[in-house]
């Protein structure tokens, strides 16, 4: 495909800090062995793209050690690639981007130096596989000026969050955008923040942006509604979206229905690839008990898991009983320990005998490193 990938690393119009203190919204464990950007990564390469950017903000140490050189996903190459965007300050203001306005203004001499011409800027904020080449073949034939992906399903989006809506006519033309934290109606056409542009086009808004523009929807897609052809492409696949612990504790449990997971990971030639961990297999205790959990390599299971995700690494001693929870890398679980609707980050230590209990709609959440 003659086009270029651009992902944004970060946690825009998200509020998920509990999980991404230490790490970018990219960077986010999800289903057991996977990030969030191997997600992304997969949609772009599976698509025939192999020139992708990313965009970081901050904390991006684990984001660079997991993808390194892009040779997963076929990136590591003479031509095209994978190339990192570290922050730099522009115009003026600091280094930190607060929109992916903002961010790709900061980054328009990537895109001059790209010789594709097409742009598909993708955030990091929801889940899917995605057939971005069905997407670009939509955009071409409606000679769109900017297509927007949007689903009618938006599995897990919270309440509080920022939600765009889009009113399309019967061509798929936008008609007009609304942005607002109110409950969303049945039926409803809401954006995945993924974008495909030429890459002409978008240089011109960018050189063309004044200096206080800082939304993309506000500032760019909304003014250009009457004058250019801005469509939506509704796409059918499931999209999991990552708003704040709460969706990500949902959309995570959501991983343990298998017609979910068969969509997500089982699509013809559309696979989710990530780094290879080489873990040896998981290994389960005489006492142990698993149910319909997700449960990755090198693990030791000693004790219960029901409706659970467990990353790798992690050791669940003997009586302890894990519901409804995601543990990530390398926690240790102590003995009698009892969690329901929990979230433990990497390298978390609880000790025996301790219960930690939340709701689906408030999870207890442990952040990275954490000993209890």
């Amino acid at each position: 495909m003659n086009a270029v990938g651009l992902i944004f690393a970060d946690n825009y119009e998200v509020e998920i800090n509990e999980l991404t203190e230490t790490r970018t919204m990219a960077a986010l464990p999800f289903g057991a062995r996977y990030r969030v950007v191997d997600y992304l990564l997969s949609n772009i390469t599976n698509a025939g793209i192999h020139d992708v950017g990313i965009i970081t903000n901050s904390r991006y140490e684990s984001l660079m050690d997991h993808v390194s050189s892009g040779i997963e996903w076929d990136l590591e190459r003479k031509k095209g690639g994978l190339h990192f965007l570290p922050p730099f300050s522009y115009h003026g203001r600091g280094e930190r981007y607060e929109h992916i306005l903002e961010a790709m203004q900061a980054n328009v001499s990537f895109l001059r130096n790209c010789d594709e011409e097409y742009v598909i800027a993708c955030s990091s904020t929801c889940i899917g596989n995605i057939d971005l080449a069905a997407m670009m073949d939509y955009h071409i034939k409606t000679d769109a000026y900017i297509t927007v992906l949007c689903t009618r399903n938006p599995r897990n989006k919270q309440v509080g969050i920022p939600t765009t809506e889009y009113l399309m006519d019967p061509t798929g033309r936008i008609q007009n955008i609304e942005i607002s934290r109110k409950p969303i109606l049945q039926g409803a056409v809401v954006g995945a923040n993924i974008y495909i542009v030429r890459r002409t086009d978008l240089l011109e808004l960018l050189e063309n942006s004044e200096r206080e523009m800082t939304s993309w929807r506000r500032d760019v897609l909304i003014p250009h509604l009457k004058d250019r052809k801005i469509m939506g492409y509704v796409t059918g696949e499931t999209l999991l979206y990552l708003d704040n612990v709460v969706a990500y504790l949902q959309s995570s449990l959501d991983l343990l229905d298998p017609n979910l997971r068969d969509e997500l990971f089982h699509q013809e030639n559309r696979p989710i690839i990530t780094r290879v961990g080489d873990s040896a297999p998981a290994w389960y205790g005489p006492r142990s008990n698993v149910r319909n959990s997700l449960i990755a390599a090198g693990t030791i299971i000693e004790g219960e898991v029901r409706n659970s995700v467990i990353f790798r690494g992690v050791h669940i001693k003997k009586g302890a009983v894990i519901e409804n929870s995601v543990v990530m890398r390398n926690a240790a679980i102590g003995e009698q320990v009892h969690l329901n609707y929990a979230i433990l980050d990497k390298n978390v230590i609880i000790n025996d005998k301790r219960m930690l209990s939340g709701y689906i709609t408030h999870p207890f959440v442990v952040k990275y490193g954490a000993v209890i």
